[in-house]
């Protein structure tokens, strides 16, 4: 019996049970110390057909609730029994009653029930059957209060098993002598009991997977974090909520999604053509290990607007490629805090620089003013025996200013605090940054800085500055000539043997005056009508103290050009 048992279990939920039960001939003993009132034979072909529409029955669905619901009917059914119930162990190993049949919940608590959950928990205990042919005159069950009272004459009480482990059980009872149950009952309820077992597990399994698919779909649904999905085709598949806000907020496409977020559009279709390249050539990149896309600046209807994506390969359960999954994050307000944070760094520094510069100029010019005052006095009086030396007083505080001037010029391009920086994400931030200004309004911007470019080693305040500086003097220039149609390009490339990388900084406007060409990077060199011709001089003494290198020519077919050598960022251990 254990064998056959076993071997049901061990079946796919399409077994054919009357057919296994054909191949095994019943022959039941007598069990020690209990009486067996039953008659001697063995599963008739009826029953045998029974027990498999039974077990077709069972596996019909996978809701445990209405297999529950089918074991509890069906075996009333099969073995014609007047009462049952079935109970599952929970996760404590206790019995929890599920279903029943003529009981009513509150009776399994009260005192005529109490010999029916003794049986089952016994039946856990042991992990085998209890039957009783007649409990009348059975010495383990006649002198019970219970079986006298409700007239209990005979019962059966078996373990749903999975691989030897009880998981409930199913109880069965007869008050009348005419449905007395047999043995071969027994045998045919647990071979029922093997196949209900498995049905039950199998719903169970089925219960746990939905109940992670949903969890999943939650965390999927309600991460801050865009979620797009993409298979190898280039068709996307799966899109979070999140995606989609932020693709709105954007102007990008709205997708078209069924009811559990799927899409079958191609990338192109949903992402813009001068953005979807920047996507497609990241998932290029990203065919063994993520890549990410750490700046990505969006122009919607006069907004700007930056991104933040990683494209992460992924695996089918076969270990094929299945495609990527893109994270997308609308970092436009971090962006916008740290260029921010910059600029107050920069006006807190030159406040407090301008403190201690008015203090010191306030000295000389206090001795100068007085001096000035004491001189014009002695004038009016006619004495002019102390001028000299007042106006000796004067000229040398004013050699003071000047060199103290000097020496302010000198200083202002060395203090500097140089660290590992992605040029692509400085050069990307400073465009969003500007961008609104209305002198940026009609400029348009062409940046080709490679993602993987390597880290420079810089003072990000002053490169900054250095790279503004030269965005405002190309807007300048365009007001002046009334060019609508402007444009500023900015790319690099790495060379390696030099540890340097090479930044061309260029414009279409009419290029550098060859009058000042030569001389454009000294103090008080300016094109423009108001300028103070600092602006250039400054630029090349930062990126002079930052071990590099800035010249300026002019393009064959015009426009001002900028070339910028900068250090390549060293690894932690120097190499």
């Amino acid at each position: 019996m254990d064998d056959l048992l076993k071997n049901l279990s061990d079946k796919s939920n399409n077994i054919n049970v009357a057919s296994e039960l054909k191949k095994f001939n019943i022959d039941i003993d007598k069990e020690d110390n209990e009486p067996d009132n039953s008659v001697n034979g063995g599963i008739g072909y009826d029953d045998l057909a029974s027990l498999y529409d039974v077990s077709q029955a069972v596996n019909s669905t996978l809701i445990l609730d209405d297999i529950l619901s089918i074991v509890m009917t069906r075996s009333i059914k099969l073995l014609n029994a007047e009462r049952g119930f079935l109970m599952m162990l929970d996760d404590y190993g206790k019995l929890q009653f599920k279903t029943a049949h003529n009981i009513k919940k509150e009776q399994l608590d009260s005192k005529d029930m109490k010999i029916s959950t003794t049986i089952a928990d016994m039946v856990v205990k042991t992990g085998k059957a209890v039957y009783t042919s007649d409990a009348q005159i059975d010495d383990r069950f006649s002198q019970k209060a219970s079986i006298i009272d409700l007239n209990i004459r005979s019962a059966m009480c078996v373990p749903l098993k999975i691989k030897k482990k009880v998981i409930g059980v199913v109880y069965l009872d007869n008050s009348s002598q005419a449905n007395i149950f047999l043995k071969q009952d027994l045998a045919l309820f647990e071979m029922f009991a093997a196949q209900a077992a498995t049905a039950i597990h199998n719903a169970g399994l089925f219960t746990e997977v939905l109940e992670l698919q949903k969890y999943q779909q939650h965390i999927f649904a309600n991460t801050p974090v865009g979620i797009l999905v993409i298979n190898t085709e280039g068709k996307v598949t799966t899109v979070n909520e999140t995606t989609g806000k932020i693709f709105s907020k954007i102007g990008w496409t709205d997708f078209s999604l069924n009811e559990n977020g799927m899409s079958e559009m191609a990338l192109a279709d949903v992402i813009p053509g001068k953005y979807c390249r920047n996507f497609t050539q990241s998932i290029i990149k990203a065919k063994h290990a993520p890549v990410e896309l750490p700046r990505l600046s969006v122009d919607s209807n006069g907004e700007e607007y930056v991104l933040k994506t990683k494209f992460c390969p992924f695996e089918n359960y076969h270990g094929k490629s299945a495609g990527h999954i893109i994270l997308i994050e609308d970092i436009t307000e971090q962006v916008v805090m740290e260029q921010y944070l910059i600029l107050s760094e920069k006006f807190i520094a030159k406040g407090e620089m301008a403190a201690a510069i008015g203090h010191e100029l306030n000295n000389y010019l206090t001795a100068i003013s007085t001096n000035a005052q004491l001189l014009g006095m002695n004038l009016e009086k006619g004495s002019y025996t102390n001028i000299p030396g007042k106006v000796d007083v004067i000229m040398e505080n004013v050699d003071h200013i000047k060199r103290f001037t000097d020496g302010l010029m000198d200083f202002s391009s060395l203090e500097s605090k140089p660290v590992p920086y992605d040029l692509h994400r400085l050069i990307e931030d400073l465009v969003f940054f500007v961008h609104p200004q209305s002198k940026f309004k009609q400029v348009t911007f062409d940046i080709d800085i490679p993602t993987d470019s390597p880290q420079v080693f810089i003072d990000v305040g002053q490169i900054h500055q250095v790279f503004l500086n030269l965005f405002i003097n190309s807007a300048d220039v365009f007001a002046e000539q009334d060019n609508e149609a402007g444009e500023i390009s900015v790319s690099s490339k790495a060379i390696p043997d030099k540890e340097m990388v090479r930044i061309i900084c260029a414009d279409n406007g009419p290029g550098i005056a060859e009058d000042i060409k030569s001389k454009i990077f000294e103090p008080h060199i300016t094109s423009k009508k108001d300028g103070h011709g600092f602006g250039l001089w400054t630029c090349k003494r930062i990126i002079n103290n930052h071990g590099g290198s800035l010249t300026a020519s002019n393009a064959q077919d015009g426009g001002a050009v900028f070339e910028i050598y900068l250090p390549m960022a060293r690894d932690i251990d120097g190499s």
